[in-house]
C-alpha cells in the first residue's frame, strides 16, 4: 500500500490528545489512518496530493514548536515512484527519503503539510 497525503486534513480527535505524552505516536498513526491508501498497482500522479509517487513509509514525527495556536513539526518519509507504465505490478526502481514539515492548528485540528 502507498499513502497519499492531502496537503491539509482535519483530524478532530487530535484535540483530545494534545496534552498526552504519546501525542507524536498517536499523530503518526492518525496520519496513516487518514491518508488515502492505494494498492501499489493503482499508484498514479495527482496534483492534489503531496507526492505524485506516493509515500511508502512515514516515521519519526516530531512536534518541535508547541507555542501559540499553531504548532509546527516534521516527519520522515520514504517516497516511492512506479517505474514506468509497464504493468499493474510495481517495480520500485526509485526510493527517496525526505522530511516533510507540517503545521497543526490546535483550535481547528487541521494538519497542513508545508512546502
Amino acid at each position: 500500500m502507498f499513502l497519499i497525503l492531502p496537503r491539509s486534513m482535519v483530524i478532530p480527535e487530535i484535540l483530545e490528545h494534545l496534552e498526552e505524552p504519546d501525542l507524536e505516536d498517536w499523530l503518526t498513526a492518525s496520519l496513516i489512518e487518514n491518508a488515502n491508501q492505494l494498492p501499489a498497482g493503482d499508484l498514479r500522479a495527482n496534483g492534489n496530493h503531496s507526492s505524485p509517487g506516493g509515500i511508502a513509509d512515514l516515521w519519526m514525527l516530531e512536534i518541535a514548536e508547541r507555542t501559540g495556536k499553531v504548532w509546527r513539526g516534521k516527519f520522515q518519509v520514504e517516497f516511492a515512484k512506479e517505474n514506468g507504465e509497464q504493468s499493474r505490478d510495481v517495480n520500485l526502481a526509485e526510493h527517496r527519503s525526505g522530511e516533510l514539515l507540517f503545521a497543526l492548528d490546535t483550535e481547528s485540528a487541521e494538519v497542513t503539510l508545508e512546502e
